[in-house]
């Protein structure tokens, strides 16, 4: 089966397989992950990076859906409590013990602080909210170091690329699963910030129980090599 969804500015497209009773092969249930290919494609608007991947795994929970968004352990960020039940927030700095909580200054409002209803609530990011981890390694001098998008370009917060693909086994049954998930990131400045950067990525995938996959990791490219028509 082929499928196609696009979802936060990511662009997934997924092949997978079923096979019968008689012919099931057995995967563990902890997924795993090879890489397989990249390539960059260039747009009117923005240009994308795309990972292809191919996966296995045992019991077939992997991807979800926009019904997960908010539910626990898929909701996207946590809110902090104090010992009465009331929500911590930025004011309550002002107190001990609470006044270790980070200052609201940069990076620290891009991931520690929401603001909501006049109020400044002190927060922490859930990473099982995404199902698909990248990180940019950029190298310099013939040393990698990773490139943290939320803090790139201060005071501007900015966003990870993880990101999430949908639900591959619809049937409601526990099954083994196989394919290749091809995985988009989708920007206007890549070619911008890294120019003839040598790059690669690390990536990992993690199903609905929160098995994480073995992590991955790209050959070395540059933007120019590896862009497709």
């Amino acid at each position: 089966m082929k499928g196609i969804i696009k979802y936060s500015g990511l662009v997934i497209v997924f092949t997978y397989a079923f096979w019968s009773c008689r012919d099931l092969p057995t995967y563990p249930t902890t997924p795993s992950i090879d890489y397989n290919q990249l390539f960059f494609k260039k747009g009117e608007l923005a240009d994308t990076l795309f990972v292809k991947l191919k996966f296995r795994d045992g019991d077939g929970d992997l991807g979800l859906s926009p019904s997960f968004d908010t539910g626990i352990p898929y909701n996207a960020i946590w809110y902090e409590a104090k010992p009465d039940g009331s929500l911590l927030t930025y004011a309550d700095r002002n107190t001990p013990p609470y006044d270790t909580i980070p200052p609201f200054e940069f990076p620290y409002y891009c991931t520690n602080y929401s603001i909501e209803d006049l109020d400044t609530f002190y927060i922490s990011q859930n990473p099982n909210h995404f199902n698909i981890f990248v990180d940019f390694y950029v190298k310099k001098n013939g040393q990698w170091s990773l490139y943290d998008w939320i803090t790139a370009n201060p005071p501007q917060c900015g966003e990870t690329y993880n990101g999430r693909f949908p639900i591959l086994n619809s049937s409601g049954q526990k099954r083994p699963l196989e394919g290749t998930l091809e995985y988009g990131i989708t920007g206007a400045a890549f070619e911008v910030i890294f120019k003839r950067d040598t790059l690669k990525l690390e990536v990992r995938i993690q199903d609905r129980a929160l098995n994480k996959s073995n992590l991955i990791e790209t050959p070395e490219f540059v933007l120019k090599d590896i862009t497709i028509n």
